[in-house]
């Protein structure tokens, strides 16, 4: 009798990127890319998500003689870091988080999203080694800044290989196009729409979303017709930031957030 087990995604290559995987989670994206010095995972899924990864490190890493360097998270949506705590575990990387959301990644700060989401995945805290801030570089990668999504929301860029990882601020829609996410998932879409400003001008060769598939045909050319596009704030909402066990903890304006 055949298995019904459903079978755990396996990393595939982002064709024609040398060195560079994808896993496709359930809802999301995760990314293990080999560089010189080693490999970095971006962006671990759900906790769930990590076994996957996890079960492709051994060959990526050629059965432990290639160095996992990093862990490195776009944000803190439990889609994207839930599973960095197992792999911490696993591989003693050190992971990597822009500060704003730092105090949300390691359980200890306000969570953004709706408390009913927040509560149904389980979401292990993780230590923060790498605390990040707009400019700063962690390995090959100069992080961007890209606020709204959540108040960390971060995209690394890799200049030499033209990377760019853009976790939620950008994501492939249904339509096969670049796209921001969902209003509603975001803590102030406003910024958000602002933010993608940060990537004007960039040369790439491919665009890694968090969400549907890398773009590698004309990257440059679909990243400057997205912003283009999509640079353009609406009207603002009041969001609020929500607490580890679900109520409301900080309000809109809470001082500094924001990175000049």
């Amino acid at each position: 009798m055949a298995s019904t087990q459903p079978t755990a995604p396996s990393p595939k290559p982002v064709s024609p990127l040398e060195g560079l995987h994808r896993i496709e989670n359930p809802v999301s994206n995760s990314y293990l890319f080999r560089d010189t010095d080693g490999i970095y995972i971006v962006d671990t899924g759900f906790f769930e998500s990590a076994k996957p990864i996890a079960a492709a490190l051994p060959e990526l890493t050629e059965g432990g003689k290639v160095p996992v360097r990093g862990i490195l998270l776009t944000h803190q949506h439990l889609d994207h870091m839930g599973g960095a705590a197992r792999l911490h575990w696993l591989t003693d990387a050190p992971v990597s988080a822009h500060r704003f959301d730092v105090p949300a990644i390691e359980g200890i700060g306000p969570l953004v999203g709706p408390p009913l989401i927040t509560q149904l995945f389980r979401k292990p805290a993780v230590k923060v080694a790498n605390v990040l801030q707009d400019g700063a570089t962690v390995g090959p990668f100069t992080v961007l800044h890209v606020p709204g999504h959540t108040p960390g929301s971060v995209a690394f860029l890799h200049k030499a290989r033209g990377l760019l990882f853009t976790g939620d601020s950008l994501i492939v829609g249904k339509r096969g196009s670049l796209t921001t996410a969902k209003r509603s998932l975001s803590y102030d879409p406003e910024e958000a729409a602002l933010s993608l400003r940060k990537f004007a001008g960039l040369t790439i060769e491919a665009v890694l979303p968090g969400h549907g598939d890398p773009v590698t045909q004309d990257p440059s050319g679909q990243l400057a017709a997205a912003v283009d596009r999509l640079s353009h704030p609406e009207a603002k909402e009041d969001k609020t930031l929500f607490g580890p066990d679900g109520r409301p903890e900080i309000h809109p304006g809470m001082p500094g957030w924001r990175e000049g």
